[in-house]
């Protein structure tokens, strides 16, 4: 059950990511563990941001995503 909605919460997450960066320029993927940044990323398209955050997710992470 937990991971289900988990799986449900990413990927609305990552829907209205795509879509909101569209009207963006540059995108950063802050990655948190244990309540520091463990990496960051810039990007400047939506797949690229998309990829990251699954990443950050998938290391155990929580992602943020900051846009400029």
């Amino acid at each position: 059950m937990k991971k289900a909605t988990l799986i449900a919460l990413v990927t609305l997450v990552a829907m209205s990511v795509s879509s909101a960066i569209e009207a963006r320029t540059t995108a950063y993927v802050l990655c948190y563990k244990a309540g520091k940044v463990a990496w960051s990323e810039e990007h400047y398209n939506p797949h690229s941001v998309q990829t990251a955050y699954y990443r950050c997710v998938d290391e155990g992470g929580l992602p943020k995503i900051v846009y400029f």
